[in-house]
């Protein structure tokens, strides 16, 4: 999918795209957190005299993994970013930053795949996990067991504690 925005002979205004994003955008990427994607991406450029401002909006859902079960769901997912483009002068330091990009005189036009990738993947939940009673109840059934399992070893806990030595360090010093 092309995500690119033609700059070339745009004269001062404001001007809209969209952009379906798809599944397609986080294969490309590598990534394996995100199994598929249904955005939309919208962004309404606003162009001056040597300056542009590109406020980047998304809607949509991805599909990840729940973090408890392990079963692939979807995640809303929604923002509203700003991206400031500068045109870069003939011997200016032509340096980006967080909060612009610099753009050569001579370029046609700007590619806003890599700030939309960014800006989703920024954009999801650090949890993320099935409402109650959405996940697969069979591995929720093992993973109750493992706890299970865990919580009759709790005596040998102790023994493994990264902190047992201490433990004992500060009662050897209090009897000192």
């Amino acid at each position: 999918m092309d995500y690119k925005i033609h700059i070339s002979g745009l004269a001062q205004g404001s001007y809209r795209y969209e952009f379906p994003v798809g599944g397609d955008l986080f294969r490309e990427y590598e990534n394996q957190q995100i199994k598929d994607a249904d955005m939309n991406i919208e962004v309404v450029v606003e162009k001056g005299s040597g300056w542009m401002n590109a406020k980047v909006k998304g809607k949509g859902t991805v599909t990840v993994e729940c973090d408890r079960c392990l079963e692939d769901m979807n995640v809303p997912v929604e923002f509203a970013q700003n991206l400031a483009i500068r045109s870069a002068h003939f011997g200016e330091d032509a340096e980006e930053s967080d909060e612009y990009i610099i753009v050569d005189p001579s370029e046609t036009e700007v590619d806003l795949k890599q700030f939309i990738y960014d800006y989703i993947c920024i954009n999801l939940p650090l949890s993320r996990v099935h409402p109650d009673g959405e996940c697969n109840p069979k591995m929720l059934e093992r993973l109750s067991s493992l706890q299970a399992a865990q919580g009759s070893g709790q005596q040998d806990k102790d023994v493994y504690s990264p902190f047992s030595g201490l433990k004992e360090f500060l009662e050897k010093r209090d009897k000192d």
